[in-house]
């Protein structure tokens, strides 16, 4: 089994500064700009997924924790089967005759009036999203924290930069010796609108976040069809138990975003 601490060439004793020094040395070996190796860009891969997992404290605790129970698992005794048993002959049960269940009409004119003053708290989620991404907007110095590569559904090759305030796709090569990038960001989910490089330099961004507006801008519109006045009481009813889905997925999408953000 090949482990983190052996991908960066590193002992399991090793200091942060250590797998940081390994971690540098290893990206300049194996970075796709540096070699147009296919293996090459495979081990880069990999030295990033080891250095995620070693750099954080917590994070390497935990796989430690991992490594020392896999190391000392044993295989569980398998336990014979019994013998299998001869069943008894039993007669059937006698059928159960069950009275004709009619269903009633129900009244959702009290569910709807829930259905109304629910949809109005749901709204405040996406206003939120929506007026941290359109309109809170700040200048900021952020440290570089790590970065990778990825492709879209098109395979077009993007350079994943993770920051202090935020993180984002760009086509541009980013010089290995950045430290600081200076980022136009919004205040509260560190959604990243413009890159500039500490020279001045643009880079061209590409958004890592679309999925999150893309559901915001869903549950904006049905939790704003639970406050029509000309749909039934069953629609709105069933409308709010769809926007509530969509809100538990805008809230941990949410959070996620700013949970990487206090990562970083």
């Amino acid at each position: 089994m090949k482990t983190h601490y052996a991908i960066l060439g590193i002992s399991e004793q090793a200091s942060p500064n250590d797998i940081r020094r390994a971690y540098r040395r290893l990206v300049l070996l194996t970075h796709p700009d540096r070699t147009p190796d296919p293996d090459a860009h495979q081990r880069f891969l990999a030295v990033n997924e080891a250095y995620e997992a070693l750099n954080d404290p917590s994070r390497r605790y935990f796989y430690d924790t991992q490594l020392r129970e896999l190391r000392t698992r044993v295989r569980p005794v398998p336990v014979p089967a019994p013998p299998p048993t001869r069943a008894s002959r039993r007669p059937p049960p006698p059928p159960i005759w069950r009275r004709r269940y009619v269903p009633q009409k129900l009244d959702f004119a009290t569910y709807a009036r829930v259905a109304r003053q629910w949809g109005r708290c749901l709204l405040v989620l996406p206003l939120v999203i929506l007026l941290d991404y359109f309109v809170l907007r700040h200048y900021v110095i952020a440290d570089f924290a790590r970065f990778g590569t990825s492709r879209d559904g098109a395979g077009q090759l993007y350079n994943w930069i993770a920051t202090s305030h935020g993180e984002f796709n760009t086509t541009a090569a980013v010089p290995l010796a950045t430290i600081v990038f200076r980022l136009k960001t919004s205040v509260l989910f560190q959604f990243v609108h413009e890159a500039y490089l500490l020279d001045g330099t643009a880079l061209p961004v590409h958004p890592v976040f679309s999925s999150l507006l893309v559901f915001a801008f869903l549950l904006l519109l049905l939790a704003g069809a639970t406050q029509l006045s000309r749909i039934s009481d069953a629609t709105r009813v069933n409308v709010a138990i769809v926007a509530t889905v969509v809100g538990v997925i805008v809230l941990l999408m949410a959070l996620t975003q700013v949970q990487l953000h206090f990562l970083h």
